[in-house]
């Protein structure tokens, strides 16, 4: 038997050597992972800030409630008709025109009006009026005020829309009410009570400013007048005196006339009854001696 040839015999193969894997990248937090995480977390920002927005809002818009406005009208029903007024010094909502800017002006200055209000301890009206007042306290006592402060500008320019009023207790809650009432509605809209009311004071600020020199002029008027009835007054002042001194001096010349009248008939009385008793005689006896010495 033979072996068999080398070149019938298959080569062995050459050993296959492995081509290196490509390296599987890692996933990193690169530009494109950055838009998703980064949209999550404006959109949890958005949330946050919706939710404390929506809490905002509601808490605003809850605090007035109409049983606030039925307590001051229940105050109104229950006022004494009377001629007394109440001064108290509040904002002219017919000068701005403004609601907005008329809430900012005059939400500060209704506590002294709201002091005004006062009843009997523990009586319905006390408790009504304390649960007004309580209201009006909370509208600032949340985080964010409901009713956004006036800056040092606004405040300044307001003091001119001020306006002194006077008018009967029922008119005056009546205004309370009217306020609330007001500030409710406005609270309902979601106003935004952050806008700059600086040029709508200005025009109160303005109006008084051309109204002061007419006033003057009219002060200037008026003194004229005024100084020609104070002439006349101290002329009528010195007439009535001087009448009253001739009064006095007549009336006491009359009485010392009287009195040196009186004096002398008393003393004309004196003597005549003072005259001797001889002398009327001798009047009468004259005749008597013409008569004797006729007879011789």
């Amino acid at each position: 038997m033979t072996a068999p040839s080398r070149a019938a015999l298959p080569e062995p193969r050459a050993k296959e050597v492995e081509a290196p894997r490509a390296a599987v990248p890692i996933p990193r937090l690169g530009p494109k992972a950055c838009p998703v995480s980064c949209t999550l977390l404006t959109f949890f920002l958005l949330a946050v800030c919706s939710i404390h927005k929506t809490e905002q809002k509601g808490y605003c818009e809850n605090i007035i409630t109409k049983k606030h406005l039925d307590n001051l009208q229940d105050l109104i029903d229950s006022q004494m008709l009377m001629s007394c007024h109440v001064s108290f010094e509040f904002i002219d909502e017919q000068e701005l025109g403004d609601p907005i800017c008329f809430v900012k002006a005059a939400f500060p200055r209704l506590e002294d009006i709201l002091d005004k209000m006062k009843f009997k301890t523990n009586s319905d009206n006390f408790n009504k009026t304390k649960d007004v007042q309580n209201m009006y306290k909370k509208i600032d006592e949340n985080e964010v005020s409901c009713i956004d402060d006036q800056d040092e500008h606004e405040r300044e320019l307001s003091q001119a829309c001020s306006k002194e009023f006077s008018m009967p207790p029922e008119k005056m809650l009546q205004k309370v009410k009217d306020f609330f009432q007001q500030v409710m509605g406005l609270l309902d809209k979601n106003v935004d009570f952050k806008r700059d009311c600086s040029k709508t004071y200005q025009k109160c600020s303005d109006a008084l400013k051309k109204e002061s020199p007419s006033l003057d002029r009219r002060r200037k008027e008026a003194q004229p007048k005024e100084t020609q009835r104070e002439v006349m007054s101290y002329v009528l002042v010195a007439i009535l005196t001087i009448v009253a001194i001739l009064l006095a001096v007549g009336g006491l010349l009359f009485y010392k006339h009287k009195s040196r009248t009186q004096e002398r008939q008393l003393q004309h009385r004196g003597n005549v009854l003072e005259e001797p008793e001889g002398r009327p005689l001798n009047g009468v006896e004259e005749p008597l001696e013409l008569r004797v010495q006729g007879e011789l």
